[in-house]
């Protein structure tokens, strides 16, 4: 099968834990790796090839250019606010200006040229938690299929849920036995369907799954997370990694 090129920012943190034991006190660091569960579901497909590009890495690693991004087929943002694209950090005097691409212009004309781009939920996607993942408003708004709000926009589902497949023709959910899915997610971004857009799956009248054509390209969202806690074991699923790959070939224009 044809590689399909991903570009893949988010997922990852680095976790700071101070102890306080007694009159003594010290911290700890370490890096979370979060983006493991989604690359390696791709990795068992075979012709997924992904780069991944940590928040912190962003400045370094991300393109600056389009041309650049359209090495790519898909570009999937999960769990990387907007400050983290479009801010330069560590700048200092002198300054030169302009500062640097826009990045999130660029991923909009990527789309508009034929490329893929999708994003899942989480506390800095979207809205985010505390609105800080800051969306609205912004360029990937106005590429997706829904809209985002400007509040904090997260549901919590501790109890667990599942969301329903109302779509199961369209090729990214096409050939997967839903009415057998025994997993449970526990958290999802609330979000609005943008009129002409495609729903394909919803949990309590909230768009869930759902994509549109934009430009000469195809975006796409998914409202829950890629890792735990709001992925619940839905990464487990034996079907997990044919709906994403099945997923990413319609980004890719393949199916």
């Amino acid at each position: 099968m044809e590689k399909i090129n991903v570009l893949y920012v988010g997922d990852s943190e680095i976790v700071v834990s101070k102890y306080l034991v007694g009159v003594d006190s010290f911290e700890q660091a370490n890096y979370n790796d979060n983006a493991h569960f989604f690359r390696e579901a791709m990795a068992t497909l075979g012709y997924v090839e992904i780069k991944h590009i940590n928040p912190h890495d962003v400045p370094l690693q991300f393109p600056g250019t389009v041309d650049e991004l359209m090495a790519f087929d898909v570009i999937v943002f999960s769990d990387v606010g907007y400050n983290s694209m479009i801010f330069y950090p560590g700048l200092k005097p002198p300054y030169e200006y302009p500062l640097g691409p826009d990045r999130i212009s660029l991923v909009k004309e990527f789309v508009e040229r034929g490329g893929g781009f999708i994003m899942s939920g989480g506390y800095l996607s979207f809205s985010g938690f505390n609105a800080i993942a800051g969306y609205h408003g912004t360029a990937i708004e106005e590429m997706l299929p829904v809209n985002i709000s400007p509040y904090d926009d997260r549901v919590e589902k501790t109890d667990g849920f599942i969301f329903n497949v109302v779509d199961r023709e369209h090729p990214a959910t096409a050939n997967i036995p839903w009415d057998e899915a025994a997993f449970t997610l526990c958290g999802y971004n609330k979000l609005t369907l943008k009129s002409g857009a495609a729903l394909l799956a919803e949990y309590d009248g909230d768009p869930f799954i759902a994509c549109r054509d934009y430009g000469k390209g195809r975006t796409a969202v998914f409202a829950s997370d890629f890792a735990p806690h709001w992925v619940g074991d839905f990464k487990d699923w034996e079907y997990y990694p044919q709906f994403w790959g099945q997923m990413i070939r319609w980004l890719a224009g393949k199916a």
